[in-house]
């Protein structure tokens, strides 16, 4: 498939009806790459000028705030559940206690409950992120796609086939799914690693890897890219990558405003790939 060298974009056509085969803001770009530590620093800064872009521009900030409070409310919705139902997670101590000690058999009790109810909100938060990726899959595509009209300083011009409504509609949906449920066994995985003193830090690592690799979809899903692209990308590209993430990490439900970094960081890695490809 024939895509154009700016944007990604699979359109034969040149210069490309959706970038015009130029960069309109170099400066939202900036910097060149660098080392490795550079690019640890420059995924930070990306992160912190595309959440800025995202709150001073109305359009972008409505299809952030919107799928927050989807993820919100979704989250809501369960913790409410989980409290309402509290009574069922309350063990049944059916072997009477020595006399004196009810009320420490009652406290025993209680505790084993909320823990529970604790145990059973850290599962419904992890759920929450990994739904909200279908949710809100067409939200921040549409975010992502407003990003980079900015940047090359046009509206897409393509016109909408039914190939491209199923490239950038429907489809980025069906693999949001399936990287949900990737990053759902990873996400165990590292849970797992993370009960561990020695292995604390690798599932700290792989945390952050996970929110870049969820960037890294939404950044790239609408242009019909296969799923391993993802993969590819996060690794070519790995400290930018995990200096995007972190933030997100420490606040996933912020996750909507590393859209727009996410997709700076896209369009800077294929820019930054040009003179290579012009050199080959």
């Amino acid at each position: 498939m024939q895509r154009c060298e700016v944007c990604g974009d699979p359109s034969p056509r040149r210069p490309c009806l959706r970038c015009g085969g130029r960069i309109a803001r170099d400066e939202l770009l900036a910097p060149a790459p660098g080392g490795a530590l550079a690019e640890l620093v420059n995924g930070l800064r990306l992160a912190l000028r595309g959440a800025v872009l995202t709150l001073r521009t109305p359009r972008l900030l409505a299809l952030v705030v919107l799928p927050l409070l989807i993820t919100v409310a979704l989250f809501a919705a369960l913790a409410t559940l989980i409290v309402e139902y509290r009574d069922l997670m309350r063990p049944e101590l059916a072997t009477a206690w020595p006399w004196g000690l009810d009320r420490l058999r009652g406290f025993v009790a209680a505790a084993a409950q909320w823990l529970g109810v604790l145990a059973a909100i850290g599962v419904a938060a992890v759920s929450t992120i990994l739904l909200s990726q279908v949710v809100n899959a067409p939200f921040l595509e549409w975010l992502s796609q407003a990003v980079e009209s900015i940047v090359v300083g046009q509206p897409d011009a393509t016109p909408l086939t039914l190939a491209r409504l199923w490239r950038t509609g429907v489809l980025p949906i069906l693999q949001a799914a399936g990287m949900a449920i990737v990053q759902a066994a990873f996400g165990l995985l590292f849970l797992l690693l993370s009960l561990l003193a020695v292995t604390a830090p690798i599932a700290a690592v792989g945390g952050v890897w996970l929110v870049a690799l969820t960037l890294a979809d939404v950044a790239i899903a609408r242009k019909g890219f296969p799923v391993r692209e993802r993969f590819r990308r996060v690794r070519r590209s790995l400290p930018l990558y995990l200096g995007l993430a972190l933030p997100f990490f420490l606040a996933p439900f912020l996750l909507p405003l590393g859209v727009a970094g996410a997709t700076l960081a896209e369009l800077r890695e294929r820019c930054a790939e040009r003179p290579r490809r012009d050199a080959a």
